[in-house]
């Protein structure tokens, strides 16, 4: 049985998840999001472990989900990539973190606040850190390598996070190859039980190519845009 310290009202709930009090409501009382009700008032408390279950559900609709996430700023980076990791963690799946190394860095201090499991999760590789390769070739197969041996070792789900826009193959590379690789990664990603965010840098892109990018990105309209803005 959950302890009362492991319950969160709806309040904050919502703030977890980052949608209304009143879509938490319909959720409940459809049955979609376990609750329980205490006191007189028959509040609603959550447990965290069924909001996660609901996140990674959200995120991973299919076997494999593939999205692009946006921020317009390094904070909103930092804060979006270590949110989208943290809930992955604590759904259980295998998570890795693409980025440059001081962005890694921002990410693993927001993380470790908010789990003080965080060395372990690197330690038992729960959660690995890396950078991209120079070329998408051998980023893809970096890719397929890692996944085959997260599976190979019993993970259920694994979950990317990657900065595209902070890495060495969209800042040496034109925007219609970042597109070609994207669509490579699509391909290869629906192999393995995979859920990946991209994560793209709004400033440096006009509206067509955002467009574009959500083009390549589909899934996206299936979940709470919110998360995925940052």
């Amino acid at each position: 049985m959950a302890s009362d310290s492991e319950l969160l009202d709806i309040a904050q709930a919502a703030a977890l998840l980052r949608v209304s009090e009143a879509s938490l409501r319909r959720w409940s009382n459809s049955g979609r999001l376990p609750c329980r009700r205490i006191g007189g008032r028959r509040e609603r408390r959550f447990r965290r472990a069924d909001l996660m279950a609901l996140l990674e559900g959200d995120v991973g609709e299919t076997r494999a989900s593939h999205v692009c996430a946006f921020y317009e700023s390094n904070p909103g980076r930092a804060r979006q990539a270590a949110s989208l990791v943290g809930d992955g963690l604590e759904a259980g799946s295998v998570c890795i973190l693409a980025a440059e190394r001081r962005v890694s860095e921002q990410v693993l201090a927001r993380l470790a606040r908010r789990r003080p499991a965080l060395r372990r999760d690197l330690e038992a590789k729960r959660l690995l850190v890396s950078q991209y390769a120079e070329t998408a070739a051998r980023q893809l197969k970096f890719w397929e390598t890692t996944f085959a041996a997260a599976t190979r070792g019993g993970a259920g789900t694994v979950r990317v996070v990657g900065d595209v826009s902070g890495g060495s193959l969209a800042r040496e590379r034109d925007f219609d190859e970042v597109l070609e690789y994207e669509a490579a990664y699509e391909k290869l990603s629906r192999r393995f039980p995979v859920t990946t965010a991209c994560l793209y840098d709004a400033r440096r892109h006009s509206g067509l190519e955002t467009a574009r990018l959500i083009q390549h990105h589909p899934q996206l309209f299936r979940h709470l845009l919110a998360r995925f803005l940052s």
